[in-house]
């Protein structure tokens, strides 16, 4: 079997979770046995089995293509931002897509929503996006899969290392505006509860990353930066806790190391975390607009008893991850 990777964002221009993903599926995936190739554009010649779209294909038209020439075409989608919208908000998209494919039909290809009717394999982190790409754009239920994110053998070892806990609270996250570092911030200082900050900004330069700079005090806001793999553990399983304020996750590998640690989790009262977590052992879910309720929340975890042993959800490694991923792929390319 050989599965051609292949995504429209490339990660020099966006790092985060997707390319994490990326990365360890074409890391596992020969290890059991699944030769993997990059997408070669420029090369006519170049065979395969199977597609995997990375992210959302640009159009219907690139899946009738490879089926044309006999490759099967699976995709991971992290369908995130819909999926925290409110149930108005969902329904009033709804909406506007089908009134766009009845009127404006012309338009879907650009816009990629035929994609879910044509695609042999849809695979989310997590269930709640499946049903909102069933809701919005009719996906196939029959060929949705959900395949949640996982951790190298190496990190899940290393995050269940006993270790001193200190008095901070972590939070691991790219800087920036999605993820909500500044409110956490402020809530920080406004709890003096010590949050430790780990990640980098998208840009040095950017105004939300020099406004998050500007509250580190060292003291209530503290700021590691981008640390190696090996030094972000030790920072995690050191916590007290994990908190994060993003609008909108998939999955979130973040998250899942917190986890692997087995530290109470801080979320926000939004879908992505309260659809996904609420099963978690020890979760608040946070308003997190409000920096008094963050504040709170902090305070709460700061004071709580030393933490239970074990994970505080259960968790799988990356090659359990390529396992479930290879079942797809084998339902797919034996269906005709």
């Amino acid at each position: 079997m050989k599965v051609i990777f292949t995504t429209s964002l490339p990660f020099h221009l966006a790092h985060g979770g997707t390319q994490t993903v990326a990365e360890a599926l074409i890391r596992e995936l020969p290890q059991a046995g699944v030769e993997v190739e990059l997408e070669r554009w420029w090369d006519d010649s170049q065979s395969g089995d199977l597609i995997h779209h990375i992210g959302r294909p640009p159009s219907a038209t690139h899946i009738r293509l490879a089926h044309e020439k006999g490759f099967k075409v699976v995709m991971t989608e992290f369908l995130d931002k819909p999926a925290s919208r409110s149930k108005r908000q969902l329904f009033l998209q709804r909406q506007v897509v089908r009134l766009v494919r009845r009127f404006f039909s012309g338009f879907t290809g650009r816009l990629a929503w035929d994609v879910y009717r044509e695609l042999d394999a849809m695979i989310f982190a997590v269930t709640l996006e499946g049903r909102v790409a069933h809701y919005l754009f009719d996906a196939n239920v029959s060929r949705t899969h959900i395949i949640p994110h996982g951790l190298d053998e190496r990190a899940l070892e290393a995050l269940r290392e006993s270790d001193e806990i200190e008095d901070y609270i972590v939070s691991v996250a790219t800087i920036t505006e999605r993820k909500g570092s500044v409110a956490l911030a402020e809530a920080a200082l406004a709890a003096q509860v010590p949050v430790m900050f780990v990640g980098k900004p998208y840009g040095n330069d950017h105004p939300y990353f020099k406004k998050f700079m500007s509250l580190v005090d060292n003291r209530y806001v503290r700021y590691a930066g981008f640390v190696s793999e090996e030094e972000k553990y030790r920072l995690v399983r050191r916590a007290r806790g994990f908190a994060l304020l993003s609008s909108y996750e998939s999955g979130c590998v973040a998250v899942y190391e917190a986890a692997g640690a087995g530290l109470p989790l801080v979320l926000p009262q939004l879908p992505w975390a309260t659809d996904v977590y609420h099963e978690a052992r020890d979760v608040r879910f946070v308003d997190h607009r409000s920096c008094e309720a963050v504040a709170s929340a902090l305070n709460a975890v700061r004071g709580a008893p030393q933490r239970t042993p074990g994970t505080t959800f259960p968790l799988l490694s990356w090659k359990q991850v390529a396992e479930k991923y290879i079942r797809v792929y084998e339902q797919v390319l034996r269906a005709t």
